[in-house]
């Protein structure tokens, strides 16, 4: 057996060897590429979670959601990846690149171990590596949880391929195991014991009962971890967003995005970061609905054919697309390039199997040109899709080439901007969102950050209220506490606060403005207490040790205070603030101020001028 495997690698390796070569030229521009705005810094940039591998944050990991998803071993890599190379976006592009290689050699195992032909095998091996559709996956960090989902899937169904062949207890053990964790590191991966029965039907397994009670371990698994991802998309308020929708209209909408995912993978022009809803019903969206229905057709025409490798395949492809139709409307698009990562190997198996029917006595030549030539159009493609990813201004401005009477690609363009200082085509694009949907509450949200940059506090109150009003949003709940804070509105602002913290216990920064809250209101026990809390999750942001450290101050608890200032400045030697209350506390405690003043002006502390000249100049 052993000579066996070590012949079939020797056999292959040349085609591993194209395999990798063509991913890795595909992907070569993500080597300069930066994180993006959308989820890569929730995900990584500002999330502190991910900082370091130890318990209390592997049981944050399995407790808790992000971005509206649940996925703790997507986190794991994350903390991996932070670990090797801290916030070098290289590492991260490059651990998904690497990823990626690994789901193209298993895809390509997977294929011979269903009887594909070797050269076969390789050629879906490449459409699966170096198709266009899949840069998005492997291009947008925030996606990790797509790649490595797929990873663990992938081996599934190669486990469950050995498993059919031999029927052992340990093998049923260990595609279950990797079934599981597929659905640990993306909630999709729910979907995997109905592909199951696509194998079963693409290696002809006779039709008995244990077909579905060896499956039953995955079945209960993906029943709980499918509940787990509805109320993680429920506490990130992404479910319902399109309530205007009648079942009727979703229906037909599942329907018209179902035939869209298999066109735009035939067909991939025009892919953008995100594929709003159509601003109405036309004849396009009427034909692609009834192409679903002819598809359906031809399903029930396959088993009574029992053409079963395009069964298996429209079976495969549906059971992973289904639950990502928009049944219950999620998010603001009506479909995702990133939903066809796996879901492709449905329509890739058949088009193969069909391909080696046709080419069954055609010379081995030929199939290697056919091979090169697809392979060389789609690395191109691929290379060209790339350029969207790079940057937040080639991915934004790629989504408003592709949609620009699109509300979500206006807000997103105008945070751009915003982000940019660029205030003037801020206000245009945030201007025109509200315009062209007035009840997108992310469009509200940015503007109402605009406006908070440009210190007109009356128009972003009313704007966050929109938003909040809307949807809840966290963020803008979020932004509207600091301003009932920055404007004296203890309460306003300790009501947002509260409701924010009831989603996201441990936002150290949320945890910060209660404690200020407490502070202002006099309960500096309360605020104590909070800033404890801010620090146990943020021990590296200055801005708490100093808040703390007046409370201590107000307290007459000098050493403590002094104590926080010390760690403020030993975390940001710049930061005049820590120095301007450090004198400040000196000074209370019948010390002189003057050098720790001195200091707050040297690092540009302007409060400190007036103290320095009132408690050091006056007295000389």
């Amino acid at each position: 057996m052993t000579n066996i495997y070590k012949s079939n690698f020797k056999n292959s390796f040349p085609n591993i060897l194209v395999i990798l070569i063509s991913t890795l030229a595909a992907y070569y521009k993500l080597y300069e590429a930066g994180f993006l705005s959308w989820d890569d810094g929730e995900y990584v940039v500002k999330n502190i979670e991910i900082t370091n591998i130890s318990l209390p944050n592997i049981k944050l990991w399995f407790s808790s959601f992000y971005v509206g998803n649940y996925h703790p071993l997507t986190m794991l890599s994350y903390s991996i990846d932070y670990k090797l190379g801290g916030l070098s976006p290289l590492i991260y592009h490059a651990s998904s690149v690497v990823i990626h290689c690994i789901n193209a050699l298993l895809v390509f195992s997977f294929f011979k171990r269903i009887n594909l032909s070797e050269r076969i095998a390789l050629l879906g091996a490449l459409i699966f590596a170096i198709h266009p559709i899949q840069t998005e996956s492997v291009s947008w960090i925030a996606e990790r949880k797509t790649l490595l989902s797929s990873l663990f899937y992938f081996l599934a169904l190669l486990q469950y391929t050995s498993y059919s062949s031999k029927q052992t207890t340990k093998r049923l053990l260990i595609f279950s195991i990797f079934g599981v964790a597929a659905m640990f590191s993306k909630g999709t991966a729910v979907a995997l014991p109905i592909s199951l029965f696509a194998i079963d039907i693409w290696l002809d397994r006779k039709k008995t009962a244990k077909l579905i009670t060896e499956k039953m371990p995955l079945f209960i698994c993906a029943a709980i971890l499918g509940y787990v991802a509805i109320i993680a998309q429920q506490s990130g308020r992404f479910l319902d967003v399109h309530v205007n929708y009648s079942f009727a209209e979703k229906i037909f909408y599942a329907a018209y995005s179902y035939s869209c995912y298999i066109f735009h993978f035939l067909i991939p022009i025009k892919l953008a970061p995100i594929y709003p809803y159509p601003e109405a019903i036309g004849l396009l969206q009427i034909v692609l609905a009834v192409f679903t229905l002819v598809f359906i057709g031809l399903a029930y025409w396959s088993y009574k054919k029992n053409w079963r490798y395009l069964l298996g395949g429209i079976i495969f492809f549906t059971a992973n697309i289904i639950f990502l139709l928009q049944f219950i409307s999620f998010g603001e698009a009506i479909m995702a390039d990133r939903y066809l990562y796996v879901s492709c190997i449905g329509i890739i198996t058949p088009l193969l199997f069909g391909i080696q029917l046709l080419l069954k006595n055609v010379q081995p030549l030929k199939v290697t040109i056919l091979t090169s030539a697809i392979g060389f159009v789609l690395l191109i493609a691929t290379v060209i899709r790339n350029d969207a990813w790079i940057s937040d201004t080639s991915f934004f401005n790629s989504l408003l080439d592709a949609y620009p009477e699109s509300a979500v690609a206006q807000y997103s363009v105008g945070a751009m901007y915003l982000k940019n200082g660029d205030i003037l085509n801020a206000e245009i694009h945030l201007n025109k969102a509200v315009r062209l949907e007035p009840n997108n509450y992310k469009a509200w949200y940015n503007k109402g950050t605009l406006h908070l940059r440009q210190g007109k506090a009356m128009e972003a109150l009313d704007a966050l209220d929109k938003s909040v009003a809307i949807n809840g949003y966290q963020k803008a709940l979020f932004s509207r506490a600091v301003l009932h804070q920055a404007t004296g509105n203890v309460n306003l602002a300790l009501a947002d606060i509260n409701e924010v913290l009831k989603k996201q216990p441990t936002n150290a920064r949320a945890l910060c403005i209660k404690g200020d809250c407490m502070e202002r209101k006099g309960d500096n026990k309360s605020a104590i207490e909070h800033y404890n809390k801010a620090i146990e999750y943020n021990s590296k942001e200055p801005l708490f040790y100093i808040r703390r450290g007046i409370v201590f101050g107000k307290m007459k608890q000098y050493t403590l205070a002094t104590g926080d200032f010390d760690v403020a400045i030993l975390l940001q030697p710049n930061n005049g603030e820590a120095h301007y209350y450090k004198g400040v506390l000196r000074y209370q405690a019948g010390q002189s101020p003057c050098e720790d003043l001195q200091l707050a002006i040297q690092k540009k502390y302007s409060r400190a001028n007036e103290m320095f000249r009132k408690l050091c100049v006056q007295q000389k």
